[in-house]
């Protein structure tokens, strides 16, 4: 596969380092939540952990602040309402970490609701996971860039998030 690789075990772990990591720099009441490919058994996916932090309501700027402190710069929403965005910029504030991408919602986000309804949707429904997953290594196939790859799998996943909100929903 050129843009994506077959689902590591590995990848549990690595989000338990960041985890490990990042728990002393959070405010009380936040959680921390593997989501996205990487969170979901053998699934094929960039080797790179999604982890969104689930913070309180009224908590974001001091999730801000101590992020910086472990030198993670905020991006800002990057274009999705309820979500913030940070990317590691300093690591001798934390000990080096995983490839990771690293988002920021209060308990309320839609975008944080969307992300694990999409992760559980394809835990407890094996079946469409494996779907997705001959989805996603046919874009692969079919892909020039890393951009292609994206664009080639988007149907699938809306389709996917369209089917997870409506299970999530129901529950």
């Amino acid at each position: 596969m050129k843009y994506i690789r077959e689902w590591s075990d590995n990848w549990a772990n690595d989000f338990e380092e960041i985890v490990r990591r990042l728990k002393s720099y959070l405010p009380g009441g936040c959680q921390l939540h593997h989501v996205g490919s990487t969170s979901i058994p053998n699934m094929p996916a960039k080797d790179v952990i999604d982890v969104d932090i689930e913070c309180p309501r009224g908590s974001m700027d001091r999730v801000i602040g101590r992020l910086a402190e472990a030198g993670y710069k905020h991006e800002g929403s990057l274009g999705i309402p309820t979500r913030e965005a940070f990317r590691l910029c300093n690591e001798t504030g934390i000990v080096r970490l995983p490839s990771h991408h690293l988002y920021a919602c209060e308990t309320d986000s839609p975008e944080l609701r969307r992300h694990l309804a999409f992760r559980d949707y394809l835990i407890a429904l094996p079946e469409r996971a494996r779907w997705l997953a001959n989805e996603k290594r046919a874009a692969d196939r079919r892909a020039a860039s890393r951009d292609a790859y994206i664009e080639g799998k988007a149907v699938a996943y809306e389709k996917i998030i369209s089917e997870a909100m409506s299970w999530i929903g129901k529950k």
